[in-house]
């Protein structure tokens, strides 16, 4: 919200222009008003509002209480606006008499509507997520949201209703589940006043978590919660109960190809991947030539792999797959 220094040179009746300051403001905005009484020898004034007007304010005096002889006058306003507002500012000395008297007056405008939005730490492809609206000042009608990447979601776009009475509302986000390891990405909501979603008033973002990031198949890394294990994804038995056959579909395929760009000594995100630091089940390796063989660190576990650059900003590629 915005300040406003305002000078008043008071006067008899308040008759000539630096005694009668307009400034029109809008709700939530301050007034730091210094006066010169312009009596000599004599610092006080007083301030006070019009009953007239419906305006209110937050520390400025009540009528016709307070003196103010050092200092500015500082006051905010507090009322719900679209109205006037007439404060009065006099100076007076008995002996020998002096009145002088200005004011400040305009026109207070409602607070600008704000808006924001809460969103789920994480939403996995498949499932459904929950994104709440707040609006603060805001008039009765439709607003416009959209997420991004567009293709990682179904709809990506919509529209919500919020009332002015309530200033809240939700709508749900349902990343699609496209069944190809990617890893899990960052997703932008973002809310928009007009169709055209032109005019952006606010945003959030989410974590896509990916629903194949284990890799395919029933397996316990798999996508699934039971059966099958690390070890075959498929496997006949004869009516004796000897195994005849048994292959692992998660086997011999690429998980992930990515083109990293990495700073001095940076360490990239962790990728999903199980048995990652298993040589005999994995391979993952950086692309290119670089003046080192040390160049990049492979930092592996039993559930991913992440990559530390150990020289100077570069991006590499890297390519990580099942062998076995």
């Amino acid at each position: 919200m915005a300040n406003y220094n305002i000078y008043v040179l008071l006067s008899v009746g308040g008759t000539f222009g630096p005694s009668n300051v307009n400034q029109n403001i809008q709700v939530g905005d301050t007034l730091t008003v210094t006066v010169n009484n312009y009596i000599s020898g004599f610092r006080n004034w007083n301030a006070y509002q019009h009953s007239s007007y419906t305006s209110t304010w937050s520390g400025l005096p009540a009528a016709w209480t307070s003196s103010f002889s050092n200092g500015p006058l500082v006051f905010t306003s507090t009322g719900a606006g679209s109205g006037l507002y007439q404060i009065s500012i006099y100076s007076y000395r008995s002996s020998p008499y002096a009145f002088r008297s200005g004011r400040i007056y305009g026109n207070v405008a409602a607070a600008p509507p704000s808006y924001s939005l809460s969103a789920p730490t994480s939403i996995q492809e498949g499932t459904t997520g929950t994104i709440n609206v707040t609006a603060t000042n805001n008039p009765s009608g439709l607003i416009y949201w959209a997420a991004t990447p567009s293709a990682d979601f179904s709809p990506s776009t919509g529209t919500d209703y919020i009332t002015s009475s309530s200033g809240s509302s939700s709508f749900s986000l349902s990343p699609i589940a496209d069944n190809s390891t990617e890893g899990n990405e960052t997703a932008t909501i973002r809310l928009y006043s007009d169709s055209a979603r032109t005019v952006q008033i606010a945003s959030t973002t989410t974590t896509i978590t990916d629903q194949a990031s284990g890799g395919g198949g029933g397996g316990s890394t798999g996508g699934g919660t039971t059966g099958g294990n690390t070890s075959q994804g498929i496997e006949v038995f004869s009516q004796n109960g000897t195994k005849i056959f048994g292959t692992d579909l998660r086997t011999q395929n690429l998980q992930y190809e990515l083109s990293l760009s990495l700073g001095a000594g940076a360490t990239s995100a962790t990728y999903a991947m199980a048995d990652a630091n298993d040589s005999t089940k994995v391979v993952i390796t950086t692309l290119g030539f670089f003046a080192t063989s040390n160049r990049f660190t492979i930092n592996t576990s039993s559930t991913g792999f992440s990559v530390t650059n150990n020289g100077s900003a570069t991006t590499v590629g890297v390519l990580a797959f099942r062998i076995a």
